[in-house]
């Protein structure tokens, strides 16, 4: 059962989810390997529906699970009982900051912020990264720029490098948002810089078929 439920959750097969919850619905309280609940799984993999059912099940959410649905009054609860957790990790080594920005919840963002959430704060799972390189992974346009300039007017290093090199400026040119690119560029995102490969952010551009942004870096 432990792992029929996220096998479920991760192929997005809503029927399942439901035949497991209703025949135990204790199973919404599990944690995979990575210590993670079935909620927060089902946000990873995008699987809306499924996170739309879990959240009708789950009685109160825990903290990362308020942080990665935007629920704000649950998340300055949280805070106000424990100031910490701004600064804690989630099991997945993100901090709050990073989690809310990632799953398109600026406001929650700028409510961590606000609490003393560290704009510079790394991650401790392999991608080693900083907030900002959450918020233009997010996969919401619209979000992911208000993110992204929420955390740059925050203090967040334009600049800063991930795991293998990679900077905000080189995830904006392979994703061609170019919305996104402007915003770096103007608080000064250097587009000379090389990734662990040698890359620039115009080479990823090339490599991902993104000619005319890349035009734009060179």
């Amino acid at each position: 059962m432990e792992s029929r439920i996220f096998e479920a959750v991760q192929g997005g097969d809503l029927s399942e989810v439901q035949k497991i919850v209703d025949a135990d619905p204790q199973t919404i309280n599990l944690r995979n390997a990575e210590g993670l609940s079935p909620l927060i799984v089902a946000a990873y993999w995008g699987q809306t529906d499924i996170l739309g059912f879990l959240r009708q099940q789950t009685g109160e959410l825990n903290f990362w699970e308020a942080v990665v649905l935007g629920d704000q009054a649950r998340v300055q609860a949280f805070i106000d009982q424990d100031p910490e957790l701004v600064s804690a990790y989630s099991p997945d080594g993100f901090t709050a900051l990073h989690l809310a920005v990632f799953f398109g919840q600026p406001e929650t963002a700028r409510l961590l912020l606000q609490a003393g959430a560290n704009v510079l704060a790394r991650t401790t799972n392999a991608l080693d990264n900083h907030p900002l390189h959450a918020a233009v992974a997010g996969s919401n346009v619209e979000t992911r720029l208000a993110s992204a300039e929420l955390l740059l007017n925050a203090g967040a290093a334009v600049n800063g490098r991930q795991s293998g090199g990679f900077t905000a400026l080189m995830a904006a040119a392979q994703n061609a948002d170019t919305d996104l690119l402007r915003l770096l560029l103007a608080h000064g995102a250097d587009p000379s810089i090389r990734d662990d490969q040698g890359r620039t952010a115009a080479d990823i551009a090339v490599s991902a078929g993104h000619t005319e942004v890349a035009a734009q870096l060179q």
